[in-house]
């Protein structure tokens, strides 16, 4: 057989309906994209970034808000309450007024100064704590205030008192004398806080008298005592406080707490001391918000505050004392030395308001910021303000 009659074989033809086949499934993939963008298309305009899921995020889960007045609470213990299943993260804010004057009305919990407490309470409306928070061993002596006087409304989670402190030379005793507050004035390189609320409730208290009687004319003379007396010898509170570590300051006064957080201040050489008569107790409270959306939780969160070992932890934490003692141990467990004496005995609590700024007064509004103490009502009368100018001024 010649070769044309073996030819060879001829290639395979190509399958014409695969190209027909894929065209087909793209096409049909491309029109159910199509319709499933028209179906599923918001009705606004288009975003241009993807779309919020419905779904919250944790970065979107809700906290609790806290404000708080003097040193912060430890990260370590809110991180702690919020370690706990279904507790919420805790967002701590300073408790400050705003700009125009007013106090922050958002807030869950309130951890602020005894002071402060009639005077925010004008603002946001505190719940009852009555049953839901127990006051089963706190001290006495912190319950039952003027400010509270039924324990509804708040408790007490922490203290701290008020001294003299002085720099002194090495090898001095512990135990130093002071000069009189009248005599302060002539005390050199004497340097103290412009709180003339609180420097003129240590004025009164100084001569025997209770800070918190006597009403308004008494205090304002108080005032003017000290604002003269202590002309250009005052300063902010951490003015005062850097001075004293420095040098700069040899005598002023101030709360107990920061010389528990700082007891190595000017090289170990601060020594405290306190009136016999007594000195003025600071100590905050906490108030739960009643309209607040996470009641139940800040209820908790107050709660773990007043537990045993946060309350075992607090002086070393925040140098506050506990609440959480037994009279006459209020300072046990405390590593530094603390005057000893009667003089907690014979001091008190101040419930002046402290200065505000001036904030221009809505025309409803009739009531004004004024706190009446127990016991002793606003001192108007004409007898009540002779006594006050009569008293001795030194």
């Amino acid at each position: 057989m010649s070769e044309d009659q073996n030819p060879q074989p001829l290639p395979k033809p190509i399958d014409s309906r695969r190209p027909g086949l894929i065209g087909l499934g793209l096409l049909a993939a491309a029109l159910l994209g199509f319709a499933a963008g028209h179906w599923f298309r918001p009705t606004g305009p288009e975003a241009d970034r993807l779309p919020v899921p419905s779904v919250p995020s944790v970065f979107q889960a809700p906290k609790l808000l806290v404000y708080q007045e003097g040193p912060a609470i430890p990260q370590l213990w809110l991180d702690t309450f919020s370690s706990a299943p279904s507790h919420p993260k805790v967002e701590l804010r300073a408790l400050v007024r705003t700009e125009d004057g007013t106090w922050p009305i958002d807030g869950d919990v309130y951890l602020l100064k005894a002071r402060s407490f009639s005077e925010v309470g004008q603002s946001v409306v505190w719940a009852d704590l009555n049953g839901r928070i127990p006051i089963d061993g706190i001290n006495p002596v912190f319950q039952a205030q003027s400010f509270d006087p039924n324990n509804l409304k708040s408790r007490p989670w922490r203290v701290s008192p008020w001294f003299f402190m002085k720099r002194v030379a090495p090898g001095t005793p512990h135990k130093v004398a002071f000069a009189a507050p009248a005599r302060w004035a002539n005390e050199i390189g004497g340097l103290f806080p412009n709180e003339p609320d609180l420097l003129a409730a240590l004025w009164i208290k100084s001569q025997g008298r209770a800070i918190n009687l006597g009403g308004e004319a008494v205090h304002a003379l108080a005032r003017q005592q000290v604002e003269v007396a202590l002309a250009g010898r005052t300063a902010p509170e951490e003015e005062c406080w850097r001075g004293l570590k420095d040098g700069q300051v040899q005598l002023t006064f101030l709360p107990a707490w920061r010389l528990v957080l700082d007891p190595q201040a000017g090289g170990g050489l601060v020594r405290w001391a306190v009136l016999a008569s007594g000195t003025i107790v600071d100590f905050e409270l906490m108030a739960v918000r009643q309209d607040s959306p996470r009641l139940e939780m800040a209820m908790r969160f107050a709660e773990f505050l007043l537990a045993p070992s946060q309350q075992a932890a607090l002086l070393g934490a925040t140098g506050y004392f506990p609440v959480r003692s037994r009279p006459g141990q209020e300072w046990a467990g405390s590593t530094l030395i603390v005057p000893s004496g009667t003089w907690f005995d014979r001091s008190e609590f101040i419930l002046w308001p402290y200065p505000k700024p001036v904030v221009p007064a809505s025309p409803e509004v009739t009531n004004t910021n004024v706190v009446v103490p127990d016991g002793g009502g606003v001192g108007n009368s004409e007898s009540e303000m002779r006594k006050a100018e009569n008293s001795p001024s030194r």
